[in-house]
């Protein structure tokens, strides 16, 4: 079969992710040309991607061919052929030669039969998770906490959390599903299909860049058995979903708090880093005092001793409280305007809002003043 350089190329680096650096089974770690599609998985995901140029089978692998093709020119035209156990590549100025295994072994694609199909605003709901999926456990002890919760309904409800802290956010998108109330989404399904998302080129719906760069992009979400297909563009991705029911994260978000302070992210951001040195030499904690207009940020430990620094805020009542450093800086990086932070009592999860993105609630630090 024939096919530019960079059409290859591209394959490459939209699959990538999904091919394995190390896998029990040696032949995952290739891509799969075949009928039309260029296919990879990890057993867990798979992902297809059209290409009506490929004519064949072959097994192309993975990291060793995209490292060639950085040093062949993307409108040059490839010949790929692959006889018995041999991968041969050939351009106008050279050739390449692999071992490689028999397509015949390579895993077939997953199929979904559908319980429930819809088509959403995709660009809501991939940025969605995908901030969502930083709140996942990496802990496997706890299987439905390393992947995201959707509670399908008329309008779906998106969480995560790792036990101590969460993230929630409603959304405006209808997935009404009989007989299915939740799905969890593993956390590293969710960032590939982001990865996807963000790399695969939007289709032309308009004449003008303004339409390209405003038109929604619409993903088309298919329920299976334990599986879960997403259809958008030349892209198909199908993971397993986690068996086993989320916690109700939505419970957990309290209604009402004692205290609301409101400050502005980025100097609240800068304060944080400059004590974060201490605090990372006292477990993490940094404290947090504040009154009607000023907080203090503060961190002390035994090799270190202490520092603290200050930033204006809005409050209508004075309180404290500490919290972990790293999870507070992961809250505020890439925050522009001003967040609110809603506190009951010092034993409760921490309340922060910012703009449309989603609630989320860090449990506090227990701590001697």
């Amino acid at each position: 079969m024939e096919m530019r350089v960079d059409r290859l190329r591209e394959a490459l680096n939209l699959l990538k992710p999904v091919v394995p650096k190390k896998a029990t089974l040696p032949v995952l770690q290739n891509m799969l040309l075949t009928n039309g599609r260029a296919e990879a998985t990890d057993l867990e995901a798979a992902v297809a991607l059209d290409m009506p140029e490929v004519d064949g089978q072959c097994l192309i692998p993975d990291r060793t061919v995209a490292e060639l093709l950085k040093r062949i020119p993307g409108d040059e035209t490839l010949t790929l052929e692959q006889k018995g156990m041999s991968l041969n590549l050939t351009w106008s100025g050279g050739k390449a030669s692999y071992d490689v295994h028999n397509p015949r072994d390579y895993p077939p694609f997953p199929k979904v039969d559908g319980k429930a199909q819809h088509t959403v605003d995709g660009d809501t709901l991939i940025g969605t998770l995908s901030l969502i999926a930083d709140y996942c456990t990496g802990d496997e002890a706890r299987p439905v906490l390393t992947g995201v919760a959707i509670y399908l309904n008329e309008n779906l409800e998106v969480a995560a959390g790792d036990g101590f802290r969460m993230a929630y956010q409603p959304l405006p998108i209808a997935f009404p599903a009989e007989g299915i109330e939740n799905i969890i989404i593993p956390a590293r399904a969710v960032r590939l299909l982001s990865s996807l998302w963000e790399k695969t080129p939007r289709a032309p719906l308009g004449d003008s860049l303004v339409e390209l760069l405003t038109s929604k992009r619409q993903l088309t979400l298919t329920l299976g058995d334990g599986m879960l297909k997403a259809e958008f563009g030349r892209v198909t991705l199908v993971t397993k979903l986690i068996e086993g029911t989320p916690p109700q994260f939505q419970q957990l978000i309290p209604q009402d708090t004692k205290t609301e302070l409101r400050v502005m992210a980025p100097d609240f951001e800068r304060a944080v880093r400059g004590v974060s040195d201490v605090a990372n030499d006292s477990k993490g904690i940094v404290r947090l005092s504040w009154s009607e207009t000023e907080m203090t940020v503060s961190a002390k430990s035994d090799d270190k001793g202490q520092v603290e620094t200050t930033v204006s805020v809005e409050s209508h009542e004075p309180g404290r409280i500490a919290i972990n450093v790293r999870y507070l800086l992961d809250y505020l990086r890439g925050k522009e305007g001003v967040v609110s932070m809603g506190v009951r009592t010092p034993q409760d999860a921490i309340l922060f809002h910012y703009g449309t993105s989603p609630t989320v609630l860090i449990m506090p630090m227990f701590i001697q003043w």
